[in-house]
C-alpha cells in the first residue's frame, strides 16, 4: 500500500499527463474525482500526484485559511468542493460547525469514513455548485470556502457568475466567502476557467460582496518540479518554503503563483 500511495496509486505518468490535457469534461466530471478517491491514497486522492509534496501544499494551504479566517469556534462553516473533506476537518478540529457540499459521491464516501475515524460530525451532502442549493441551506452560513472549486467546474464566466449566486446564497448577511483557486486566463496554468483576477474580484463586487483581503501561494517552477514524482524530503521541503516565500516577499511574482486566495464579506440586508 506505501508504493501505490507513493506512486498516485498506479496511474502511469502518460495518465497523469492526459489528465491534465484533457481539463474540460474531466476536472469538471464527479466520475473524474470518483476515480481519483479510489485509485489513489492520502492526500493525493484531491491534490497532487505526491504525498509528499502534498503535505507541504496541505499545509500551506491550511495555514493561509485559518490567517485569512481566523477563529472559528461556534461558526456555522459550509465547505462548497469538499473533495475527501481534508479542508472540512481540519475547520471541525478547530471548532466549527461545518457542512461539506462535493458533486462526487464515492469522493464523499471517503470523506465521511475518515471523519468517523477522526471522531469529528461533519455533515457531507452531494450538491453541484452549478445547480440552485437546497432552501435548507439558503443563508444558513456564517462561512463559506471553496478550495479549487468554481475554477474549475465553471467553463465560461456566465456558469461562474451562476455558481457564484449559489455559493453567495448560502451565506447570512455580513457572513464571509474565502476562497483558494487556480485562478489564471492563461491556457498553461488554468484548469477549465478563463478568467483573471480582477475579472474574478470584479464580478464577486457585482454580487454584493466587499474584497476584505487576497493572496496567493503554491509557486509554479517548485510545483512543476516537485508535485508529480516522489521527491526526498530533503528536496522537497526547501524548494517548496522557498518558493512559498519568494511569493509572500514579492507580490509582483502573482503570475507565478498557482493559487489565489481572495477573502469577501456579503453586505449587510438592506445595505
Amino acid at each position: 500500500m506505501a508504493e501505490r500511495s507513493e506512486r498516485g496509486g498506479g496511474r502511469t505518468l502518460l495518465q497523469m499527463v492526459k489528465d491534465r490535457v484533457t481539463k474540460q469534461g474531466l476536472y469538471d466530471s464527479p466520475a473524474y474525482w470518483d476515480m481519483k478517491a479510489e485509485a489513489y491514497e492520502g492526500l493525493a486522492r484531491s491534490n497532487w500526484p505526491s504525498n509528499t509534496f502534498n503535505r507541504h501544499w496541505d499545509a500551506r494551504q491550511m495555514f493561509i485559511l485559518d490567517r485569512a479566517v481566523g477563529d472559528v469556534r461556534g461558526l456555522d462553516v459550509v465547505d462548497v468542493a469538499c473533495g475527501t473533506g481534508r479542508a472540512s476537518m481540519h475547520l471541525a478540529r478547530r471548532g466549527a460547525r461545518v457542512t461539506g457540499l462535493d458533486f462526487a459521491p464515492r469522493t464523499l464516501e471517503v470523506a465521511r469514513a475518515e471523519a468517523q475515524q477522526a471522531g469529528l460530525s461533519i455533515d457531507y451532502r452531494v450538491y453541484d455548485a452549478l445547480t440552485p442549493p437546497p432552501s435548507e441551506l439558503v443563508g444558513r452560513f456564517d462561512l463559506c470556502i471553496t478550495i479549487s472549486c468554481l475554477a474549475m467546474a465553471c467553463s465560461e464566466p456566465d456558469a461562474f457568475e451562476r455558481a457564484l449566486e449559489h455559493v453567495v446564497s448560502l451565506v447570512r448577511p455580513g457572513g464571509r466567502l474565502f476562497f483558494l483557486e487556480p485562478i489564471h486566463r492563461s491556457r498553461l496554468l488554468r484548469r477549465i476557467l478563463r478568467m483573471g483576477v480582477r475579472d474574478w474580484i470584479g464580478r464577486c463586487e457585482r454580487q454584493g460582496l466587499t474584497l476584505v483581503d487576497r493572496g496567493r501561494m503554491g509557486f509554479v517552477p517548485a510545483r512543476f518540479l516537485l508535485a508529480f514524482r516522489e521527491w526526498p524530503e530533503g528536496c522537497v521541503r526547501p524548494l517548496f518554503r522557498g518558493g512559498e516565500w519568494l511569493l509572500d516577499k514579492a507580490p509582483s511574482l502573482d503570475p507565478l503563483s498557482d493559487y489565489k486566495w481572495l477573502l469577501f464579506r456579503v453586505g449587510h440586508a438592506g445595505g
